[in-house]
C-alpha cells in the first residue's frame, strides 16, 4: 500500500483549551481546538496550532459577603510556556505592532505556537479573551491572522493549508 504524505497544516484559532493552568480558552471552542491539536500529535499529523497569548484568563467569579458576585481576571500562567526568538509585525489602527510567539511547553507530539505583542503598550490587543469592542476584535484578528503567517514564516515553518 503507497501512503500519500499529508499536507502540513496551520490550525488557527482564538482559544486553546489544553490544560485548566494555561487559561487560553473560554469554552466549548477552546476545548475542541485543544482537542484537535493534541489528537494531531498523536495520529502525527503534520500541524502547527496557532493562537493568542491572552494576558488575562478567563473569568474566576465569586460570591461576596454581600451576596453579590465579583468577577477577577487572573493573569495567564506562562510557567509552560517556552519564548521564541521568532519577530514579526503587523499593522494595527495604522500603527506598526511588533509580535513574538511562545511555544507551549507540555505537548509532546503537536506545537502550538502563541502570539502577543512585544510592547507593553499594545498589550491591550490581547489583553482578555472576547473583550472590548468591534475594534479591539479585527485588531485581535489581525494578529492571529497576518500575524500568525508572518510569525510561521519567521520561526521557518512552511504549510501547505
Amino acid at each position: 500500500m503507497k501512503y500519500q504524505q499529508l499536507p502540513r497544516v496551520a490550525y488557527y484559532c482564538m482559544e486553546f483549551g489544553l490544560s485548566a493552568e494555561l487559561t487560553t480558552y473560554a469554552g466549548g471552542l477552546g476545548i475542541l481546538a485543544g482537542d484537535v491539536i493534541k489528537s494531531a500529535g498523536d495520529l502525527r499529523v503534520p500541524m502547527v496550532g496557532i493562537g493568542l497569548l491572552w494576558n488575562q484568563g478567563y473569568v474566576s467569579q465569586s460570591i461576596g459577603e454581600d451576596g453579590s458576585p465579583h468577577d477577577e481576571y487572573p493573569p495567564t500562567d506562562r510557567s509552560c510556556l517556552v519564548p521564541t526568538s521568532a519577530k514579526a509585525t503587523v499593522e494595527v489602527r495604522g500603527e506598526s505592532v511588533e509580535i513574538t510567539a511562545h511555544r507551549v511547553r507540555y505537548l509532546t507530539d503537536a506545537t502550538l505556537y502563541l502570539i502577543e505583542p512585544v510592547e507593553e503598550r499594545h498589550r491591550w490587543i490581547t489583553r482578555s479573551l472576547y473583550g472590548g469592542g468591534t475594534e479591539d476584535r479585527i485588531a485581535q484578528e489581525i494578529l492571529l491572522g497576518v500575524g500568525g503567517v508572518r510569525i510561521l514564516d519567521a520561526l521557518g515553518i512552511e504549510v501547505d493549508v
